[in-house]
C-alpha cells in the first residue's frame, strides 16, 4: 500500500439512505450521475403535485423523473447549485404522490414546489459527512415516491 494514500478515504459508491416516501404506484426509477459528476442544476415541474424532476451535471442532463405536467398550467422552476453548494436533503409532503417538495443544500433551501401539501410530511437528510447525489423511487406521469441516494 502506498503510505501517502493511507489516510485518504476511497470515494464511496452511491447508497440508498433513509426511507422511501410516497405511494406505491408507477415504475421504479434510479437517477444517479456517474462519478465524479456533480449535481449542478435541478428542474421541477409542479402544480397540485410534483409532476417531475430533472437533475443536471456538468456532463449533461440525467433522465427525467416523472412527467412534465398533466395540465397546461404546470409550472417549471429551475435552480442552480453554486460551485461550493450541494444537496443535503429534501422535505416532502405526500400520500399517493409527492404533493410538495423542498430541496435543502449546505447553503440554502429551494422551494417549496408543488401543491398545498399531503397527509404526511418528512424531512430526509444525508448524514453530515455525505451528500445527496441522486434519487430513487417510483414514478410515471407524476413522482409517486422518493428516497435519497448519498455518497
Amino acid at each position: 500500500m502506498n503510505p501517502l494514500r493511507a489516510n485518504i478515504p476511497a470515494p464511496s459508491a452511491p447508497q440508498e439512505y433513509g426511507e422511501e416516501c410516497g405511494g406505491k404506484g408507477g415504475v421504479p426509477y434510479l437517477c444517479v450521475p456517474p462519478a465524479p459528476a456533480r449535481l449542478t442544476k435541478v428542474t421541477v415541474w409542479h402544480r397540485d403535485y410534483v409532476d417531475g424532476l430533472q437533475l443536471e451535471t456538468g456532463l449533461g442532463v440525467l433522465p427525467r423523473i416523472g412527467g412534465t405536467g398533466r395540465h397546461r398550467d404546470v409550472r417549471q422552476d429551475t435552480f442552480t447549485l453554486g460551485a461550493d453548494e450541494h444537496l443535503t436533503g429534501v422535505t416532502v409532503e405526500y400520500w399517493q404522490y409527492l404533493d410538495r417538495i423542498t430541496f435543502h443544500t449546505n447553503k440554502q433551501d429551494h422551494g417549496p414546489f408543488g401543491g398545498t401539501g399531503g397527509a404526511l410530511r418528512k424531512t430526509l437528510r444525508a448524514p453530515t459527512d455525505r451528500r445527496v447525489v441522486g434519487f430513487r423511487g417510483r414514478h410515471w406521469q407524476l413522482v409517486d415516491s422518493i428516497q435519497l441516494m448519498v455518497a
